[in-house]
């Protein structure tokens, strides 16, 4: 029971973490339409997030950008054929899962080579409800999770086509889990049949602990008592639930970029991000038991195991704290994009994960004395690469359409596959627009359709117990799509009289800029 719930607390954790099952691709409602690229665009105040070298290549002094994102995704999974089921597959269990990204950016130019700017977006947040009942409640019911970065940057152009940028990532965030720490039907076979042989070490050792006949005697009845509630009720139901709740310290990375003009038509950029290691230093457990009979009984099995010198079967979790570690990985991207004609616009991105850097999780208590011991989980995660393309048309000044799609790896093996993060390789597909109602004002719509790269992914879970003998796997079937709406709105205004160079259709542009959005 102890390991279980330390594992409870690694799902939370690793649940914060920028997993692709949990990253966030939507943090631009201009660029989501256009497969979310822009490592080598201009694209002024939303560059401080894609590379905040290109801000210093912004057309006008001042540049705003807000907007949000509402991401409605749908798992289902199905238990694989076994001889206990028969040979046949479970039933399809849905998961209704929605987050709601935020931005908002501010960049600020004061001279022609000079441009500071501020980010502030949700890189990680993702909401999960499996249900309290579902065959895998004994790993997750459901989980919450937000994180937070703020990004100051400060960028400077080295001569008119090529400028640098960097900054800091400040980084904090927070977590709701639930978590079963029985199995929905097979834990109360677990019970009953504790309950009966604590009824038996009465019967045989009461003498040896103290106990009177007449105590002994109500204390079988009571474990009776016991094993009859368990073989009857909340065999649908959770038995006992924990719920964790806990925030990230403030972490603080480093993020860098190069933009290169290399002609009118060409760009080229590159970007990193450094890694960060996210500390949680007191998260805290609730306990929801089924029903108060549940309470009652287990309450009751609790104080017989003291007696007899054990450990409680389930443990006071609520009356202390947790602490661990875990890094959020280093992040490199490579960008290009080409301006075929005057109104087009294509453009690539590569990005690497160095999710490797994520081997392992330790877990424990702050309180030795809820004799809680430590907990070392692998993980075992890979580096991934994720591909980005997408092309923008102006159609007419008022009017901007785009397209585009990316594939994202999942860093998850198919043997530590777990409902916590239902990590599978991504393919996404994006459309979007921008309206210019005014000179100085746009506004961004964009969807994006998510599916898996294969119809399903098949996977499983290891559960172990207190000793760390292997006691079960979770195998089944995931299969996952989701759908994503991005609207945004950005202001600029006051254009920065530039040196102006002169772009291959002739018309004057601004160092290199395009036309405004």
């Amino acid at each position: 029971m102890k390991k279980s719930f330390l594992l409870l607390c690694a799902a939370a954790i690793c649940a914060s973490a920028r997993a692709e099952g949990y990253q966030v691709n939507n943090l631009s409602a201009r660029q989501t339409g256009m497969g979310h690229v822009g490592t080598a665009m201009h694209l002024g105040s939303e560059s401080v997030f894609f590379n905040p070298a290109a801000t210093a290549f912004q057309s006008s002094r001042f540049d705003f950008s807000a907007g949000m994102t509402g991401i409605v995704s749908n798992c289902h999974f199905q238990k694989l054929p076994t001889k206990e089921n028969g040979y046949t597959s479970g039933p399809v269990e849905k998961s209704q899962n929605f987050a709601t990204p935020l931005f908002l950016y501010f960049n600020y130019k004061p001279s022609e080579r000079w441009a500071v700017g501020l980010g502030f977006y949700t890189p990680d947040g993702s909401s999960v409800d499996w249900g309290d009942s579902w065959s895998g409640a004994h790993l997750v019911q459901n989980i919450s999770l937000a994180a937070y970065t703020v990004q100051p940057t400060v960028s400077f152009k080295i001569c008119d086509r090529l400028s640098v940028g960097a900054g800091l990532t400040i980084t904090w965030g927070d977590f709701d889990l639930s978590r079963s720490l029985l199995p929905i039907g097979a834990g109360n076979g677990s019970l009953t049949a504790g309950f009966a042989q604590m009824k038996a070490l009465l019967g045989m050792a009461g003498g040896q602990l103290g106990l009177t006949p007449e105590q002994i005697a109500a204390y079988q009845a009571q474990a009776q008592a016991g094993a009859d509630y368990f073989a009857n009720n909340l065999q649908d139901a959770p038995i006992v639930s924990a719920r964790l709740k806990g925030s990230a310290d403030v972490a603080i990375g480093v993020n860098a970029g190069i933009l290169f003009d290399v002609s009118d038509e060409w760009r080229i950029g590159m970007t990193w991000r450094s890694r960060v290691n996210m500390k949680v230093g007191r998260g805290t457990a609730a306990m929801n038991y089924g029903s108060l009979e549940a309470q009652k009984y287990l309450g009751f099995l609790n104080q017989a195991m003291a007696m007899a010198g054990q450990a409680a079967v389930i443990p006071a979790l609520n009356q202390g704290a947790f602490h661990a570690q875990l890094p959020l990985p280093t992040t490199v991207t490579w960008g290009a994009s080409f301006r075929p004609t005057p109104k087009w616009e294509i453009a690539a991105d590569l990005q690497w994960v160095g999710w490797s850097a994520y081997q392992s999780l330790t877990v424990a208590f702050n309180e030795p004395e809820l004799g809680i011991d430590p907990i070392y989980s692998v993980k075992n995660y890979s580096n991934t690469l994720a591909f980005r393309v997408g092309g923008q048309y102006r159609a007419t000044d008022w009017v901007t359409l785009r397209m585009g799609m990316y594939v994202d790896e999942s860093p998850v093996s198919s043997d530590y596959l777990n409902p916590e993060t239902p990590s599978m390789t991504k393919v996404s597909y994006t459309a979007g627009l921008t309206l210019r109602p005014a000179k100085c004002l746009s506004i961004d719509l964009a969807y994006c359709f998510v599916s898996a790269a294969d119809p399903e992914r098949t996977g499983s879970y290891p559960i172990y117990d207190t000793a760390g003998n292997l006691t079960d796997v979770f195998s089944g079937n995931y299969k996952l799509h989701a759908n994503v709406f991005s609207v945004g709105i950005g202001l600029h205004f006051n254009p920065v009289k530039n040196r102006v160079l002169k772009a291959t259709d002739g018309r004057l542009v601004s160092n290199g800029q395009e036309a405004p959005r």
